[in-house]
């Protein structure tokens, strides 16, 4: 006896069972695809603000070097301030070790701050 196309007796709903877990794990697929790219796209976005924001603070610093004084500004987004002071001031016209930071906020609201040691002279004002 020959045996007609179709499906096997006793197996009628199997076909819409399979078509349906087939397009059930390729939404998956994509939604998993789509949250891996939002994942990505934010911290592309992040490591470019952490980079722009420690060449604007390292270029404040360079820009301020051996002076005392309070320098702010707004620039590539981040709200910046640089700070110079002696911490123990010695005789007036002497130059002496002093601790300069630079710190910066993004809109985004991270803060970044760099500090380094410098010889300034107390004269010389920002």
């Amino acid at each position: 006896m020959r045996q007609q196309p179709g499906p096997v007796r006793g197996q009628d709903g199997f076909a819409a069972v399979d078509a349906l877990v087939a397009v059930t794990i390729l939404s998956s697929s994509l939604a998993l695809s789509l949250m891996a790219a939002q994942v990505g796209t934010r911290a592309s976005r992040s490591a470019g603000e952490t980079r722009d924001a420690e060449l604007l603070l390292r270029e404040r610093l360079e820009a301020t070097a051996g002076q005392v004084g309070v320098w702010s500004g707004h620039d590539l987004g981040l709200d910046w301030r640089v700070e110079a002071n002696i911490p123990d001031a010695g005789p007036a016209r002497q130059a002496a070790p002093c601790v300069r930071t630079a710190s910066a906020k993004a809109a985004s609201g991270r803060a970044y701050r760099i500090a380094t040691v410098d010889i300034c002279r107390p004269e010389a004002t920002g």
